[in-house]
């Protein structure tokens, strides 16, 4: 049955959960809203996928975000409770450090066990979608965020249209300025489309009925070129594909694909999840503070472990591809650090006496 202390607890830290949640997903949302914003200006993307893939990146912060907003939520309520000294009446009233991971594990056992379903399910999905929608746009046929009458700066070329067709998929008077081996590059033309090279798959600018003009800024070597077709490659857009193949395949083909690549995968995506309970263990002896030490005392050592700890996850994630480190270790030694870590600080809180009492408990508790 849950009691007062354990409901209490539970409800500060879905509180805490709630606020932390928020600013961290807001700012790192902003900056990818912005990146597309960007690719949109700059005619990489439709107008119209917009919305689209914002809430696909989303579900993907999700999972990312939330174990590092429920570490540092632990971290700020018991660092709280502390402060106030409400730890030691609790400690005067017998409830010890074991005794509190109870209420936080009611919290993360179910939020793992959702964030495995999110990590091993909806992502990939999230991610197959996410790179067959910007394979799409990447054939798109039509000019996205050019305008007629205005100046479009795309890379280091200029493009200046009069009119456009009211499907999009034409330009007519057209004026493009680019730079080629430090030599200006003009050309003008009456009419341009988009192609697809049926061999590369590349998109191109083809320029109908134009000329061209080279040659050096304060330099006589000019050349003229009258051309009934010219084509040029469109730049390669900044926006890389969405995902690997591996990010994109489902965890069942994951788990049978036998590959180290789709191995690695596999226990990165089983890393998410465990990384919650993990953090929940090792936040709750972290965030002991000393008195008048502050409620935010312990909070840059615990965000440097979890840096720390992130990393040598997704090191160890290349080591595996490399196969720097065997398959059957993989990630699993940094978990066991960071679990190695907490019996470590436990220990240093409360002496081996305290370790010894909860071994005879468990021992006493099998017979």
């Amino acid at each position: 049955m849950t009691s007062i202390l354990d409901h209490y607890i539970s409800r500060e830290v879905l509180k805490a959960l709630a606020g932390v949640a928020i600013v961290l997903y807001l700012i790192f949302l902003s900056n990818k809203v912005v990146q597309y914003l960007g690719e949109v200006a700059s005619g990489e993307l439709p107008g119209s996928s917009l919305f689209i893939l914002i809430g696909l990146v989303s579900i993907r912060y999700l999972i990312i975000l939330t174990p590092l907003a429920f570490y540092i939520a632990i971290l700020l309520l018991f660092g709280r409770l502390y402060r106030d000294h409400e730890m030691v009446s609790l400690a005067a009233c017998g409830v010890g450090a074991g005794r509190l991971y109870r209420p936080v594990f009611q919290v993360a056992i179910p939020m793992s066990i959702v964030i495995a379903m999110l990590s091993f399910y909806v992502v990939p999905w999230a991610a197959s979608y996410e790179a067959r929608l910007i394979r799409e746009f990447s054939k798109n046929l039509e000019f996205t965020g050019i305008s007629p009458g205005k100046i479009h700066v795309s890379g280091d070329r200029i493009i200046y249209l009069e009119e456009m067709s009211e499907d999009r998929t034409e330009m007519r008077n057209v004026f493009i300025q680019a730079t080629y081996k430090e030599r200006d590059i003009l050309m003008v033309a009456d009419k341009a489309h988009m192609e697809v090279d049926p061999a590369t798959q590349e998109r191109l600018l083809v320029l109908v009925n134009g000329s061209r003009y080279e040659g050096k800024p304060g330099e006589t070597d000019f050349r003229q070129m009258l051309f009934s077709r010219h084509s040029m490659r469109v730049a390669p857009s900044s926006k890389k594909v969405a995902a690997s193949t591996v990010e994109t395949m489902s965890s069942v083909d994951l788990f049978f694909d036998g590959s180290l690549a789709a191995s690695a995968e596999f226990q990165w995506r089983l890393a998410i999840p465990l990384s919650i309970l993990l953090l929940a263990f090792l936040a709750v002896p972290l965030a002991r503070i000393q008195p008048r030490q502050g409620q935010f005392g312990k909070l840059f050592v615990g965000i440097l472990i979890y840096v720390i700890y992130i990393n040598l996850v997704a090191i160890s994630k290349a080591w595996i591809i490399q196969e720097k480190i065997p398959l059957f270790i993989g990630l699993s030694w940094v978990h066991v650090l960071i679990f190695l870590l907490t019996l470590l600080i436990l220990l240093r809180q409360h002496g081996a006496s305290w370790a010894r009492r909860i071994m005879f408990t468990v021992e006493r508790g099998g017979r």
